[in-house]
Formats: structure tokens, C-alpha cells, sequence
């Protein structure tokens, strides 16, 4: 068969690109525009800020000061929904499975999303595949602290005194799972020593246990245990998380000894998986003024915490290494719960 020639295929291909794009190009400016126009509007209702937190815990205290102050630079109501129970499961799947528009969002700690899925048979979700990072809010100072009964004064005096003693020294955490016990567990296996993990029902029991001297040792946020450092109760051996520079003077960092004892708490937002990421960079934006202005900072700093505002990607790495570090971690202490 004779071939077209080659003017005439010029013009058929120039024909088919003009109509392919008369037909495409409204359909793609239509969708770009919608998507476009949604975020310019976003939010155009009340947001309801999800936290699986209860009412006066740190991470709702973060909440309330972050967002009332989003509420400003967005223009809209960002209501808190205290939604604990079940670690942070509860909330996690309830905000995973909302829709992905913007007005249903999750300021969580950190071991929800980077524990859980290893702790838990079924937690009911899975914090890559249905969760949008959006910010870290703020990070924890913490400090470890032990009951003046044991004699003690810096990180290694306690070494030596449990690698004398393995098993005998106890430390109380807020329950199975919880930072309070990850960290300790963290910090025996790169001391190399072995205590004896005692979990209560909250961080306040666990701070009074080791303040009555029903067991030895704890680490927990500085404002919860400065009180009881001031009166002579806990002795301050070492920093932790991330203590901003003027916290407890005189008292070293973990660090100092063992750099890779560090387990860092935080709290921080997401949105479900899906939502458009003109509406997640928006929020981004709106999250890191809130955080950066110096009342807020403040208010942040009084409760020992730091605000850490970060892009949705300096967020998600930070989840994946510390997932890979807590699968390693709850499987070496067999942990598993219901």
C-alpha cells in the first residue's frame, strides 16, 4: 500500500495534537481550577482538630495553644475533640478513615503513630498509608530522674549500682507502650544493665511512685518532676528528649554518655490520606506562624516543651526512622498487646 506522504502526515499529527488538546485542556484547566479554588477557600467551615489525648494532658495542651492561634491566621474555628482510649487507636482510626478535605485533623504523640502498628495485633490503622504529615508541633524535655533512697548522683553512678544489682532497681512508667517505658528500655539496652519495669495508669501515678520511693527510677517531662527536684524527692540525674538549653542547669544530657540512648517525644499533625496538598500546605504554613511567634513559643516553653514547626517531609522522615527504631525496640522487648 502506497504510504502518505510526508506533508500530509505533518498536518494529520498537527490536527490530532490540536484536538487532543481542545479536548483535554478545558477538562484539565476545570480540574486544576477546582482544586485551586478549594484551597483559596479552605477552611469554609468549623475544623475539627482530633487529639487522643484527654482534656489537661500535655499533648491537649498543645493542641488548644497551637490551634486556637491557627484559628486566627485562618479564619475559622479549630475545635479540639478529645478522642482517648486504647493508646491513641481510637483516634488515629477515626481520623484515618475521615474524608480528606481539610476540616478533619490529628495532633497525636509520637509513639501512636510510630509504636502502635508494632504493640498492637489490630490498632485499625496504618499511619503511612492513611495519614497526610502535615507539622511536628512541638517536642518533649524530659529529664530521668531516681529516689535520693538509692544513693545516687549522675547517670553513672545509677549504671554501676544496677550492674551491681540486675533486676533489683525498678522504674515506674505510665503504662505498657507508653514513652515513659520506651525510653527506659531504650536507654538499659545501650547502658547495657537490666531494671525492672513497674507500669501505673498515667504519668502523675508514675511520677508518685518514684517520689514516695515505691520504685527507683523514672524519666519524665521536666515540668511534671520539677516540683519534686525542687523539694528534694527525685534527684536529677540526666536530660532528655529535647530540653531547651536553659532547663534544669547544671544537669548533663543522656546524650553526654550514651548518644545513642536518645528517644525524643513529640507531638504532631496530620490529615487523612488524600487530602489535597494545596489544603496541606496551607495548614503547613498557618502551623509554623502559630509556632514561631514568640507568645506561643512561650506558652509552649512554660509546659517544657519546644516548638518544633517542620515541612510535611522533614515530618515523615522523621516518622520512618523512628518506626524502624521502635520495631526493633518493641520486638526486642516482646511486647504485644490486645
Amino acid at each position: 500500500m502506497q504510504g502518505t506522504p510526508l506533508a500530509a502526515t505533518s498536518k494529520i499529527n498537527r490536527m490530532t495534537r490540536q484536538i487532543t488538546l481542545a479536548t483535554l485542556t478545558p477538562r484539565f484547566l476545570l480540574a486544576f481550577d477546582s482544586n485551586h479554588a478549594a484551597a483559596q477557600a479552605y477552611p469554609s467551615k468549623p475544623v475539627r482538630v482530633v487529639t487522643m489525648a484527654a482534656a489537661g494532658a500535655l499533648a491537649d495542651s498543645v493542641t488548644r495553644i497551637t490551634f486556637a492561634r491557627v484559628a486566627e491566621v485562618l479564619g475559622q474555628p479549630f475545635v479540639v475533640d478529645n478522642r482517648p482510649g486504647a493508646g491513641g487507636n481510637i483516634s488515629a482510626a477515626l481520623v484515618g478513615k475521615s474524608p480528606p478535605d481539610g476540616h478533619t485533623l490529628y495532633l497525636t504523640i509520637q509513639t501512636v503513630m510510630v509504636v502502635n502498628p508494632f504493640l498492637y495485633a489490630r490498632p485499625g490503622f496504618d499511619p503511612l498509608r492513611d495519614f497526610e504529615p502535615i507539622s511536628m508541633a512541638a517536642k518533649v524535655s524530659e529529664v530521668l530522674v531516681v529516689h535520693p533512697s538509692l544513693g545516687v548522683k549522675s547517670i553513672a553512678d545509677l549504671v554501676r549500682l544496677a550492674q551491681a544489682r540486675p533486676g533489683q532497681i525498678g522504674y515506674s512508667s505510665a503504662g505498657n507502650g507508653h514513652p515513659t517505658h520506651l525510653m527506659m528500655e531504650l536507654f538499659q539496652r545501650k547502658a547495657g544493665i537490666q531494671l525492672s519495669h513497674v507500669p501505673y495508669k498515667g504519668t502523675p501515678q508514675a511520677v508518685l511512685a518514684v517520689a514516695g520511693g515505691e520504685v527507683g527510677a523514672l524519666n519524665i517531662g521536666i515540668g511534671l518532676a520539677r516540683p519534686h527536684i525542687a523539694s528534694g524527692k527525685l534527684v536529677a540525674l540526666a536530660k532528655t528528649g529535647y530540653p531547651s538549653p536553659d532547663a534544669l542547669p547544671g544537669v548533663p544530657a543522656l546524650t553526654t554518655a550514651y548518644p545513642d540512648a536518645e528517644y525524643i517525644p513529640w507531638t504532631a499533625t496530620f490529615a487523612p490520606k488524600g487530602t489535597p496538598g494545596d489544603v496541606v500546605a496551607k495548614l503547613n504554613s498557618a502551623i509554623s506562624r502559630a509556632l514561631t511567634a514568640a507568645d506561643i513559643a512561650s506558652k509552649l516553653k512554660e509546659l517544657d516543651l519546644t516548638a518544633a514547626p517542620s515541612s510535611p517531609g522533614e515530618l515523615e522522615k522523621t516518622m520512618r526512622a523512628d518506626i524502624a527504631v521502635n520495631r526493633e525496640l518493641v520486638k526486642s522487648i516482646g511486647l504485644k498487646l490486645d
